[in-house]
């Protein structure tokens, strides 16, 4: 390991504190699906701040910057997703008991951001120069119906400009090396109605809905690879003696295997058609999600190395798919991996929290990776 590295590492162990201020900063600003742009806003004035060339923010709220490599070196973007699940007017308070901070997002993803808006402080004040032209970036859209939206911008702005992407989202130790594709679908139907007396026998958009999606949930889907169904949401009716005049259910398919998707998709499809004809209803298919899928083999150097860096700082890497932003690199060909800034629980809900301590080795381990690429291996 060089001095170089060390300082750096060393730095970002003397920024503790830092890291969890401005992790609850982050958290503290509402950043509501589709509606980041407060966030946004302050993301890029801390950018700014902590020196970045080129600074912009698009038209979607995603906000980049850059760190010149040496000249002609291969390019990485390493990006943290700045939104979150929660609708406005959640209270986003953080509350800080110990080693824990309690509030939602900020474990999710509020603590890498924090630590990406770090990372050139450190590696500035180490004098640790990287193997890349390092664009640093915090997108929006990551979470549910936001369908990377913030990313595949990114990769559009960026297309043949970027030799390596690395999202930087979830828990330390984790090592993402293949997107999970998915389709969602929202299912409306819609029938004459009437009364649940006077009219009995007349279509129902309740009843043929209902059937519709205990058939698409008999699907039998492949274990190899991995493919899964949902009915997530069911809304249909207006009064409990009245035969539906509409239903509307939110379905949600995932693969790691894009044919096997596609497939899962056709039948899907092809169910809610027929059941659709079968109880006199018409059909409304609306698509509000389409996450591509795409892997890299577990031991690509990119893989290995981010596995290798976990092995060294003590811990055991966890290797997994999973649905991030790195879904749309990997769709590209672009190699990609997704890991974690630090541990926590309680994600996606209103008691979620974040492990203080692991803020440092999280950043350290994204120093670590960067500092360690060997593009001839990764570009192989």
């Amino acid at each position: 390991m060089s001095l170089a590295l060390q300082t750096a590492l060393q730095c970002v162990a003397n920024r503790a504190a830092d890291l969890l201020a401005e992790s609850v900063r982050i958290a503290e600003i509402p950043a509501p699906p589709f509606a980041e742009a407060e966030r946004s806003a302050y993301i890029a004035r801390r950018f700014r701040e902590i020196g970045l060339q080129e600074v912009t923010v698009d038209d979607l709220g995603n906000v980049t910057g850059r760190r010149p490599g040496p000249e002609g070196s291969p390019r990485v973007l390493v990006a943290s997703h700045m939104d979150t699940v929660f609708p406005a007017g959640t209270d986003v308070k953080v509350r800080v008991e110990g080693d824990i901070a309690y509030g939602p997002g900020i474990r999710d993803n509020s603590s890498a951001v924090a630590n990406l808006i770090n990372l050139v402080p450190v590696l500035d004040e180490a004098d640790l120069a990287l193997p890349c032209d390092l664009i640093v970036a915090s997108c929006v859209g990551e979470e549910g119906l936001g369908d990377l939206r913030g990313i595949r911008r990114l990769m559009e702005t960026w297309k043949g400009r970027v030799d390596a992407v690395i999202a930087y989202d979830g828990e330390f130790g984790g090592v993402v090396y293949g997107g999970v594709g998915s389709r969602r679908l929202r299912i409306t139907y819609s029938a004459p109605g009437g009364h649940s007396f006077g009219d009995f026998g007349a279509a129902s958009a309740v009843h043929g809905l209902a059937l519709a999606c205990s058939r698409f949930a008999q699907i039998a889907v492949p274990t190899e690879p991995k493919t899964t169904l949902n009915v997530g949401t069911f809304h249909g009716g207006s009064s409990v003696n009245a035969i539906a005049e509409e239903a509307s259910a939110v379905i949600d398919m995932r693969s790691v295997g894009q044919d096997a998707l596609t497939d899962l998709y056709s039948k899907a499809v092809a169910i809610f058609e027929q059941t659709a004809v079968e109880t006199g209803c018409r059909l409304q298919v609306a698509e509000v999600g389409n996450r591509p899928g795409g892997l890299i083999p577990q031991d690509h150097p990119l893989a290995r190395l981010a596995a290798g860096v976990v092995r060294e700082m003590g811990a055991q890497p966890r290797f997994s798919v999973s649905s991030t932003d790195a879904n749309i690199p990997l769709s590209q060909g672009v190699p990609a991996i997704c890991i974690g800034a630090g541990n926590g629980g309680g994600v996606h809900t209103l008691r979620e929290y974040l492990n203080i301590p692991s803020l440092v080795p999280g950043l350290q381990m994204l120093v670590r990776v960067l500092a360690g690429l060997d593009w001839s291996a990764v570009r192989a």
